[in-house]
């Protein structure tokens, strides 16, 4: 095995890693401690493949593919292993707060004021969400449990 690269990453109950994808590695997350969901969009089917995992699980993440974790308890521990050690991120906050309101318009037939509005808060890369200045609190309903 060459050429990997390592991060840990430790999420408290409700905590994510937004949503993003890995234009030059493939992933496996590992859990360490803890249980969360990791979830990934598969690109050709458009299905969301959606894993409950605890120690110790791990899924497999292909290159390229749009994917998130929620951590279901607390001290949870993953362990994000890239079989790139340069491996590049593109976060869901950057695409979202960089597109111009107005490209979504055009391509989609959105309000663009009014996306605009929406997306103001994301006025940074989030990285690990929500943010602390967010005075919403994701809340599971009854169709998002997971489990």
């Amino acid at each position: 095995m060459q050429n990997l690269g390592l991060l840990d990453i430790y999420l408290s109950k409700g905590n994510s890693v937004e949503a993003h994808w890995h234009p030059n590695a493939a992933e496996l997350v590992y859990v360490i401690q803890g249980e969360a969901v990791v979830s990934i969009l598969n690109p050709f089917t458009l299905q969301i493949l959606t894993y409950r995992v605890k120690p110790p699980q791990t899924v497999y993440i292909p290159m390229g593919w749009w994917h998130w974790e929620i951590a279901l308890t607390d001290h949870v521990h993953l362990l994000a292993i890239f079989d790139n050690h340069a491996a590049q991120t593109v976060f869901g906050s950057d695409v979202l707060r960089k597109t111009p309101p107005e490209v979504f318009q055009l391509i989609y037939g959105v309000n663009a004021a009014q996306l605009a509005e929406v997306l103001k808060p994301i006025n940074q890369t989030v990285i690990i969400g929500p943010p602390n200045s967010n005075p919403l609190q994701w809340q599971m309903s009854p169709q998002n449990q997971y489990g």
